[in-house]
């Protein structure tokens, strides 16, 4: 946890930092742990964790939302109908696509040596998790050993670690990606699981209707947020990674973008009454309905005033803003998809919802992920923004769309979505009760970083 000695100090902190233009203040040279001033792409001296990181392992029970404190996450089709972003047309036949300079081959110490088994064994493990062996193929590679790592295969192979995922993605989808690392990588942004490409030059691969691609695999382990330099590395990582990505065109397809954010939100807020109304008609209500009750006019609440925030006028300017040059999102920065590797680095990992638009809806993520686990301490926030605004300051308006997207009641609007629309499992219970728990922090943080935004706004 931040240590809260720290937390209290100045009290218009927010101010002091925008004011410094994210210039590292003194509170951030006290000398205590995970304060150090962080030197060039992630040096060794800001990491307090041992130099080896343990070997990562896939969760006992995957979900990209666990860290999140919500129940395992089932998909549902929630795109809405709206407007994809101008690209180049490009009516000439597919070219062979440009090997990435980070792609190439592994490192020695990174192959896989050959294990005992035939390849029809390896095949048959490779089809119990529902892949089409037929893809190693495509990629010219040869498993000697195939493990499940949540929804992607670890494979050692002829080319070192390689994973492996059957993604729900088309293949334009995947070019675009693949263009869009190919892009932050001329900006000298290399902190990624880069592509790697079929005997045809492709990014992708298609066996039996399904669309396959593989990637480098990263050693290390998801980050900690728990951990204040790890936290300030990823905020780095992050804030470079839409910084780099700044100025990317594709040719072709482009995911619609998400600027649309209080529709988007409103479209949430009005799933909380909704999902109030079918509990409250219950003749027979159970536990779980009788704390979604309890609390759902109070969230409606918060929903209200966090569209309010991103209705301001200087928020609505800024998106028009920064619409006509967009940073790319990740937009699932879970801690398993930010690794923290043996050279003191976070790279990003599983772009697979990357999409243009306001980088604060990354930021937002990233810090609410980290305020849970420090019980919402306003000295996490302050570290957050001071490493992010060190790569790239944040705008006053940005400081209100933050306030708004932290104001949101995600993890009670998520546990719903779930239990409502999802699946009716009595193990949600556990995660409303740990939403309820947590919001008198939520609460106090969140009034205190509006008064300091209050300042700001007033200078």
């Amino acid at each position: 946890m931040a240590d809260k000695s720290t937390s209290n100090k100045g009290g218009d902190w927010l101010k002091q930092l925008f004011n410094e233009m994210m210039r590292p203040p003194k509170w951030m040279k006290d000398g205590k742990p995970g304060t150090k001033k962080p030197t060039g792409d992630g040096k060794k001296a800001e990491a307090d964790v041992s130099p080896k990181p343990k070997k990562r392992q896939p969760p006992a029970w995957w979900s990209w939302s666990q860290s999140d404190g919500v129940p395992k996450s089932r998909q549902r089709n929630r795109e809405r109908p709206i407007r994809s972003r101008q690209v180049k047309k490009n009516n000439s036949p597919v070219k062979k696509e440009r090997t990435s300079k980070s792609q190439g081959r592994l490192s020695q110490s990174d192959l896989g040596s050959a294990l005992p088994g035939s390849a029809s064994d390896l095949h048959a493990q490779i089809r119990r998790h529902g892949f089409n062996p037929t893809v190693l193929k495509s990629y010219k590679i040869t498993p000697t050993k195939v493990e499940p790592f949540g929804p992607v295969l670890r494979l050692r192979t002829n080319q070192g670690l390689v994973s492996l995922k059957k993604c729900d993605l088309r293949s334009a989808h995947v070019a675009f990606l693949h263009q869009a690392l190919q892009h932050v990588e001329k900006q000298k942004f290399t902190r990624f699981a880069p592509f790697l490409l079929t005997s045809k030059g492709l990014p992708y691969a298609q066996i039996g209707g399904d669309t396959y691609y593989a990637t480098r695999w990263l050693r290390g382990q998801e980050v900690d947020f728990r951990s204040m330099p790890q936290l300030a590395l990823a905020t780095r990582t992050l804030a470079d990674f839409h910084k780099a990505s700044r100025g990317f065109d594709p040719s072709g397809y482009a995911p619609p973008s998400i600027f649309d954010m209080v529709d988007r939100f409103n479209d949430r807020r009005d799933e909380l009454v909704e999902w109030k109304r079918r509990a409250s008609i219950k003749s027979r209500p159970d536990d779980i309905d009788k704390i979604f009750l309890k609390h759902a006019d109070h969230y409606i609440a918060e929903s209200d005033t966090a569209l309010k925030a991103l209705r301001r006028p200087q928020v609505r300017s800024h998106l028009l803003f920064e619409e006509d040059d967009p940073p790319l999102l990740h937009l699932d920065l879970t801690p398993y998809n930010m690794i923290y590797t043996p050279n003191n680095q976070v790279a990003l990992i599983d772009f697979d919802f990357a999409a243009f638009g306001p980088r604060t809806l990354d930021l937002a993520h990233l810090m609410r992920r980290a305020l849970q686990r420090h019980e919402w301490d306003e000295a996490v926030a302050r570290h957050a923004l001071v490493n992010y605004g060190a790569i790239s300051p944040l705008t006053p308006a940005e400081y209100m769309i933050l306030s708004g997207l932290l104001r949101f009641p995600h993890r009670f609007w998520r546990i719903g979505y779930q239990h409502y629309d999802i699946d009716h499992d009595p193990n949600h219970l556990g995660y409303f009760q740990l939403a309820e728990a947590e919001e008198p922090q939520r609460l106090r943080f969140l009034d205190d970083f509006e008064k300091q935004i209050a300042r700001i706004r007033r200078t």
